[in-house]
């Protein structure tokens, strides 16, 4: 029985690799306990009289292997190894595979005939893809079980599609407006403080309510695309879809360029490779966002203010 499985459009952590790691060694360490508590047991009887529902065969391991960045591959049976360089080096790890195989013998029902058993479980990870493959042999309760904990472990993740993605015009015009807003009020008070020196016609403009209102959201607009624009797209990057060409628009003259949204989700991010970085430049957007989102509703409110006070 063999269940098979590639899982699209998640943001799969170093943690969630890390608990599959971790669960799929103690789950090893747990048949090498049973196996020697089967040991003890069966000291000093012959070898008609023993027992064994866990005889472990010496083909029993749990192996891991990692191919860098710049293509040196290793493959260790030492968890502590891999579990150090998940941790400590995600940007510089292409693939990083998860082998794990059980077999032995069972003669608990019956000391005459022997019963082998096997299961299996092989997970790879790359930066946008996950292959899972979990197999048995005479443990089909086992391998059911053993396949659904980690297909859980990889599903319970935040889809890759998520609202930092969705929204993001929201959270760059937030981010630019700030800065452009910042940056607008100290050009008015340099203006103000030498008024004396500037044109009668600026003069005018700056006594204008309606110029003054209009012309502060229309600086802090252009402010913040030529400054926060660049700043906050530096984020973004390897986080939102790639871009694909839809149309040439005759009017403007202009190939059409639009998300591709179906490979961006028929794909998963893990965050190795050049998504290492990816989960703190989300954190750090959406921090962003809960600031700059406050400074442009307080904008909008000074600017009704003084629409109704200003003469």
């Amino acid at each position: 029985m063999a269940n098979e499985e590639t899982i699209v459009n998640k943001i799969i952590t170093v943690d969630t690799i890390l608990e599959i790691a971790n669960y799929l060694n103690d789950k090893y360490e747990e048949y090498k306990k049973l196996y020697n508590e089967e040991i003890q047991r069966n000291q000093g009887l012959s070898p008609s009289e023993q027992i064994f529902k866990y005889r472990l065969y010496s083909v029993s391991k749990i192996e891991y292997e990692i191919t860098y960045t710049d293509n040196r591959r290793f493959r260790q049976s030492n968890y502590n190894w891999f579990i150090d360089n998940i941790s400590n080096n995600p940007s510089s790890i292409r693939r990083a595979h998860i082998h794990y195989y059980i077999s032995y013998s069972d003669n608990s029902i019956d000391t005459k005939s022997h019963i082998n058993r096997n299961i299996s479980a092989q997970v790879t990870f790359y930066k946008d893809k996950i292959y899972l493959k979990v197999d048995g042999d005479n443990l089909e309760e086992e391998t059911n079980n053993l396949y659904n904990t980690l297909i859980n472990m990889l599903e319970n993740n935040e889809e890759r599609y998520n609202k930092t993605v969705k929204n993001r015009t929201l959270r760059i015009q937030s981010f630019g407006l700030s800065i452009g807003f910042v940056l607008s009020y100290i050009i008015y008070f340099i203006l103000l403080a030498n008024m004396e020196k500037l044109p009668e016609i600026f003069v005018q403009f700056m006594n204008n309510k309606y110029f003054l209102i209009i012309g502060q959201w229309i600086v802090a607009e252009l402010i913040g695309n030529v400054i926060g624009y660049p700043i906050i797209m530096n984020f973004y990057r390897n986080i939102i879809p790639k871009r694909k060409y839809s149309h040439y628009n005759k009017s403007t003259q202009k190939s059409v360029y639009i998300d591709n949204l179906k490979d961006f989700i028929e794909h998963n991010e893990v965050q190795i490779d050049e998504f290492a970085d990816n989960n703190r430049k989300r954190a750090l957007i959406e921090k962003i966002y809960k600031i700059t989102n406050k400074i442009v509703l307080v904008q909008v409110l000074l600017s009704i203010i003084f629409f109704l006070v200003l003469k």
